[in-house]
C-alpha cells in the first residue's frame, strides 16, 4: 500500500497553524498538521488575552483550547513529531525522527525560536552541528560530543549517545532532576556560548572553558527554519514573504510569528487563513498544468 501523500503539510500547532488546518480541511483537502508542542506552549502562558475579537478575558490555555478543538473537529491528521527537514521536489518530503511523509505544499507556522543562535552554530550546520541524535549519531561513533538541551527530551538523546560516543558532555538548559546516566555522559553546567572549528567542530565555548569535541547536538523546542528547509530567503531573522504568504520557494508559504512582528494572535490567525487559501490557489494551478 503506497503512503499517503497530503495536500497541504502545516509545520506548527499554533493559532497560525491551527487557522490554516481549519479552513484547509473545511475545503476538503487533506491535511497534515505536525505539532508536538501542545498546541503553542507560549500562548498557554499567557493568564489573560484580552485583545482577541470576541473573545474577552479569555485566558491562553482556553484559547488555545478552543482553537485546537475547533480545527481537530474537522479531522487533520494530527502528527506528534518534531520536523528535521523538508526536501522540495515534485512533491516536498518532510522528515522526522521517526519517519518520512509527502505533500504537495507546505505551510510553515513555526513562530519563532526562542533562543538565540550560537555563535558558529550556522556556520558549522552539517560539519559537526546536529538537531537531530537519532538522525546523526552513526557519524559520531567512538567520538566525543555535546548534547545542548532545552527540554528533557534531551535525556534520552544523550542516553542514545552514551551507547555510539567515547564522551558525551550533557549541558541541561533547563530546571529538573536528571536520570542516572552511563559513564561516559558526563554532566556539564555550564552555559554555552559559541561552537568553533576550522572545517570541522573541533571545540564548544561555554562560560567556564571550552570542551574539545567532534560534534555538537542542540535540542531546542523548534529549530531555526532556515536549517529546515535550505534556500528559504529570510528578511532578517523572519521568514520573508509575499502578500498571499507566498515564499521564494514555490508551493512554500508561511504564517504567524515566523514571518515577524507584530506577535499577536490575530494577525497568526489571519495569516494561516491567507496561506492555506494560497496553497490551495497553487495546487489547483498546477493541478491545470498537468
Amino acid at each position: 500500500m503506497a503512503a499517503q501523500i497530503f495536500d497541504i503539510a502545516i509545520i506548527g500547532g499554533g493559532p497560525a497553524g491551527l487557522s490554516a488546518a481549519l479552513t484547509g480541511r473545511i475545503r476538503n483537502k487533506e491535511i497534515a498538521l505536525f505539532e508536538h508542542l501542545d498546541f503553542s506552549q507560549k500562548l498557554q502562558k499567557a493568564h489573560i488575552v484580552d485583545n482577541y475579537p470576541g473573545l474577552p478575558q479569555v485566558t491562553g490555555k482556553g484559547l488555545v483550547q478552543q482553537m485546537a478543538a475547533h480545527a481537530q473537529a474537522h479531522q487533520p491528521t494530527i502528527i506528534k513529531e518534531k520536523v528535521l527537514n523538508i526536501y522540495p521536489g515534485e512533491k516536498f518530503t518532510i522528515l522526522t525522527p521517526a519517519a518520512t511523509y509527502e505533500a504537495r505544499a507546505v505551510i510553515l507556522a513555526t513562530g519563532v525560536v526562542a533562543t538565540v543562535l550560537f555563535a558558529g552554530e550556522r556556520d558549522f550546520l552539517g560539519r559537526g552541528v546536529s538537531y537531530c541524535a537519532t538522525c546523526d549519531g552513526m557519524f559520531y561513533k567512538d567520538k566525543n560530543v555535546a548534547v545542548i538541551a532545552y527540554t528533557a527530551e534531551g535525556e534520552h538523546e544523550a542516553k542514545f549517545l552514551g551507547e555510539l560516543c567515547r564522551q558525551v558532555y550533557y549541558l541541561p538548559q533547563y530546571k529538573g532532576e536528571l536520570p542516572p546516566f552511563r559513564d561516559n555522559v558526563k554532566i556539564v553546567a555550564d552555559k554555552p556560548r559559541a561552537i568553533k572549528g576550522d572545517s570541522q567542530v573541533e571545540q564548544l565555548a561555554t562560560d567556564k572553558g571550552e570542551l574539545k569535541v567532534d560534534g555538537v547536538f542542540i535540542l531546542r523546542q523548534s529549530d531555526p527554519v532556515e536549517n529546515v528547509l535550505a534556500g528559504l530567503e529570510l528578511d532578517g531573522e523572519v521568514i520573508k514573504v509575499n502578500r498571499d504568504m507566498s515564499t521564494n520557494i514555490p508551493g512554500v508559504f508561511a504564517a504567524g510569528d515566523c514571518t515577524g512582528k507584530p506577535w499577536q494572535i490575530a494577525k497568526a490567525v489571519g495569516e494561516g487563513l491567507v496561506a492555506v487559501l494560497s496553497a490551495i490557489g497553487y495546487l489547483e494551478t498546477k493541478a491545470k498544468q498537468a
